[in-house]
């Protein structure tokens, strides 16, 4: 894999907006995709990142957590949202564009680790935020605020 940040899909790559598929088998292709997703995440000084950023329409993400750490996650959903907050996020595949967004302070996600065992993982603050960008594509954004990201992307 190319250690170059062009491998970083943008807005509005089509592949983006596609809902990813789920994983069926942990194979050593995926494991090397989360490999390289945490490669491409440590260049690019970002908090997180999905598959299909780079090109791969699989159920995949990386995330900071509060212990300055990443997890890598398979097919993450999102089972349980508390609170709510408004906070201004970026995006790598959106470069030069900050908006507030609206999210959930808590979550509660299940998903797989690399060895395939289901997991469940109860997050507030930062990397709540941090997997709802991650696990949430632009469209699944409220109306208002993928305006606001649609018109803050044409500035």
């Amino acid at each position: 894999m190319k250690k170059e940040l062009d491998v970083i899909r943008t807005f509005p790559d089509s592949i983006l907006k596609v809902k990813t598929k789920n994983v069926t088998e942990i194979t050593e292709s995926i494991i090397n995709a989360l490999d390289d997703m945490l490669n491409v995440i440590h260049l690019a000084d970002g908090a997180g990142l999905a598959a299909n950023q780079i090109g791969i329409a699989k159920s995949l993400a990386v995330a900071l957590m509060d212990d300055k750490k990443f997890i890598k996650l398979i097919n993450p959903t999102i089972k349980e949202m508390k609170g709510e907050e408004i906070e201004e996020e970026g995006c790598l595949s959106v470069p030069h564009v900050r908006i507030e967004v609206r999210r959930a302070k808590e979550l509660v996600v299940e998903y797989l680790d690399i060895k395939g065992k289901e997991k469940i993982l109860e997050v507030k603050g930062f990397p709540a935020r941090v997997l709802q960008h991650e696990i949430l594509i632009i469209e699944h954004l409220p109306p208002e605020e993928k305006l606001k990201f649609l018109r803050e992307y044409k500035k």
